[in-house]
C-alpha cells in the first residue's frame, strides 16, 4: 500500500463510509478509507437499522435536531446509493410504538407526549384496546402505547455496504485489515498517517475510527473520552408473525425485518474491547421477546451479535475539527444512532472540509468541549 491522499479517513464503519461516498458525490479525488479489521464489522453488525429520533425529542435538544435533520435526508439519500450502486436496504416506513406495561410507564410516556406532537402531530397514545387492534400479537398484559408515526427502517449492514460501493465506484481506495499507528506532525497540521507498513502523505484527515478514535486522538496529544459501548442483539425466524410496528419497551425494541426475521435489541453495556455476546444479554433479550410478543416463544432462534458503539462521555457525537489542528477532524461517539445519524454526518463533515458554513449548529458536538481551559 503506498501513494498519497487527499483525505485519509481512519475508520471503515457506517460513519467513515458514510462520508466517503458524500465526497465522492460532491466530486472529490484522492478519498482513502483505512479499516483496522472490515468494512462495517464493528458497531453496525449488531444494530436492527431503526431510525426514530434520539435524546427527549423536544425542539432544543441538539441530538434530536440532529437526528430530525439525518430522519429528512434518508429517502433522498438512499435513492441516490440505489441509483449509484443498485443496493436496496430496505428503507420502510413502519412507525414505531411505545409501551407501557405498568402505571408509572404509562404516565412517563403520556408526558412525553406534548414534546413529540411539536414534531409529528399525529402522535398519539393507544388504549388497550386501540393498541390490540393495530397489533394483535402484543401481549394483552400491556396498558397502552405511545405511537410514533414518523419511524422508519434500514437493513443497517446493507446501507454499509452501499455507503462503501458508492465510495468506492466513486474512485475512493477502500483499505481493510489496515491499522493506523501513528501520525507524522508538522506544526499544526497532519502530514502523513503511518500504518503499520507504510507511510501516506495526506492532505486532511478525518477520524471516524468508532470506539477506538480516542485512542487515536490521543497519539496527536488530544484526548477525548470516547469509549466502547457494547450493544447486543439477536435474531428470532418469526415466519408467520404479524407485527407492522418497530415495538419498545424502555430502551429495548423488537423490529421485524422484510425478511422474515425479528431483530430483537439491544443492551447497552459500558464494556471493554469485546464484541462477544453474552448468556446475560442473550437471556435479556429472549425474555424481552417473549413477554412481549407472546408468540415468539415458538420463534426459530437465529443467532446472537454483539457490536461496540462508540460511547462520549456526554452521550453526545463528537463533530468537528480536532483542537490544535488545521486539518484533522473527528466525527465519533454516535452510540446507538449510528446508523440514523450517518447521513447526516456525512453532509455536515463534507460541508466543513469544503470550507461552507454547516447546516446545523456544531457547537453542541464540538470535541474542545472536553478541554479543560488553556489546554
Amino acid at each position: 500500500m503506498s501513494g498519497s491522499a487527499t483525505v485519509t479517513i481512519v475508520g471503515g464503519g457506517i460513519i467513515g463510509c458514510a462520508i466517503a461516498a458524500e465526497l465522492m458525490r460532491r466530486g472529490w479525488h484522492g478519498v482513502r478509507v483505512l479499516e483496522r479489521v472490515t468494512v462495517g464489522g464493528q458497531a453496525s453488525i449488531a444494530y436492527a437499522g431503526l431510525l426514530g429520533l434520539p435524546g427527549s425529542g423536544a425542539l432544543d435538544d441538539p441530538l434530536s435536531e440532529l437526528g430530525a435533520a439525518s430522519l429528512a435526508r434518508f429517502p433522498a439519500v438512499v435513492a441516490d446509493l440505489r441509483a449509484r450502486t443498485g443496493i436496496d436496504v430496505e428503507f420502510r416506513h413502519t412507525g414505531a410504538l411505545q409501551l407501557a406495561l405498568t402505571l408509572d410507564e404509562e404516565e412517563a410516556l403520556r408526558a412525553a407526549l406534548p414534546l413529540l406532537r411539536a414534531r409529528d402531530a399525529a402522535c398519539c397514545w393507544l388504549d388497550h384496546h386501540e393498541l390490540r387492534q393495530l397489533e394483535p400479537a402484543v401481549s394483552p398484559l400491556f396498558r397502552g402505547a405511545l405511537l410514533l408515526p414518523y419511524e422508519h427502517q434500514v437493513l443497517s449492514p446493507r446501507l454499509v455496504e452501499a455507503f462503501a460501493r458508492a465510495a468506492s465506484l466513486g474512485g475512493a481506495h477502500i483499505d481493510e485489515g489496515v491499522e493506523v499507528v501513528g501520525f507524522e506532525r508538522a506544526g499544526e497540521r497532519v502530514i502523513s498517517v503511518q500504518t503499520r507498513t507504510s507511510r501516506i502523505p495526506t492532505d486532511q484527515v478525518i477520524i471516524a475510527a468508532g470506539a477506538w478514535s480516542g485512542h487515536l486522538t490521543a497519539q496527536l496529544g488530544v484526548p477525548l473520552p470516547v469509549g466502547p459501548l457494547r450493544g447486543q442483539l439477536i435474531r428470532l425466524q418469526g415466519w408467520d408473525l404479524r407485527v407492522r410496528h418497530t415495538v419498545y419497551r424502555g430502551d429495548l425494541y423488537l423490529a421485524a425485518k422484510a425478511d422474515g426475521t425479528v431483530a430483537v435489541g439491544s443492551t447497552e453495556e459500558l464494556a471493554v474491547y469485546d464484541r462477544r455476546p453474552t448468556l446475560e444479554g442473550v437471556r435479556q433479550l429472549t425474555t424481552f421477546a417473549q413477554e412481549t410478543i407472546p408468540a415468539l416463544g415458538r420463534a426459530i432462534f437465529l443467532d446472537a451479535l454483539a457490536g461496540l458503539r462508540p460511547w462520549s462521555a456526554d452521550g453526545l457525537p463528537v463533530l468537528g475539527r480536532l483542537p490544535h489542528y488545521q486539518n484533522v477532524w473527528i466525527a465519533t461517539g454516535h452510540a446507538r444512532n449510528g446508523v440514523l445519524l450517518s447521513v447526516v454526518t456525512a453532509e455536515l463533515l463534507a460541508d466543513l472540509l469544503e470550507g461552507k458554513a454547516p447546516a446545523l449548529s456544531l457547537e453542541p458536538f464540538d470535541p474542545a468541549r472536553f478541554l479543560t481551559p488553556g489546554s
